[in-house]
């Protein structure tokens, strides 16, 4: 499973312990994705959930910085995520499938102004031409 994922707006069914306001599934998979926000080198989710008698599921797209440790990030997005949703839902969390679909790359560097980077050693252009 790649890209993003659909949201389904299915109610979570009642059980025993429920919240008053029912959870819809969207609604956990944006809780879902709210909660990967702090994780160090998870840089952006989507999320499928589906609840089935108290117990939920969930489907993670995942994008992740460049040279950080895929399985550190999975971990410790499974962690977070499972725990928020049991204290925000009271719903129990069964299984987190996460699947990197995307390496965020850090931007390149910018020159200094008035820096030529074709210039070996980074020669200042735009000067007049000695000896010439």
């Amino acid at each position: 499973m790649t890209g993003a994922l659909p949201r389904h707006g299915a109610s979570a069914p009642a059980y025993a312990g429920a919240p008053i306001q029912p959870w819809t599934e969207e609604r956990i998979a944006r809780l879902v994705e709210d909660a990967t926000d702090g994780v160090p080198g998870a840089t952006g989710a989507a999320a499928l959930v589906r609840v089935h008698r108290g117990v939920a599921r969930v489907d993670l797209d995942l994008v992740v910085d460049h040279g950080a440790h895929l399985p550190t990030v999975a971990e410790a997005v499974r962690r977070r995520l499972a725990a928020r949703v049991a204290a925000e839902t009271g719903l129990t969390v069964e299984a987190v499938t996460v699947t990197v679909v995307d390496l965020r790359l850090s931007a390149p560097a910018r020159p200094e102004p008035g820096v030529d980077a074709e210039r070996p050693g980074g020669a200042v252009s735009g000067g007049p031409v000695a000896g010439g």
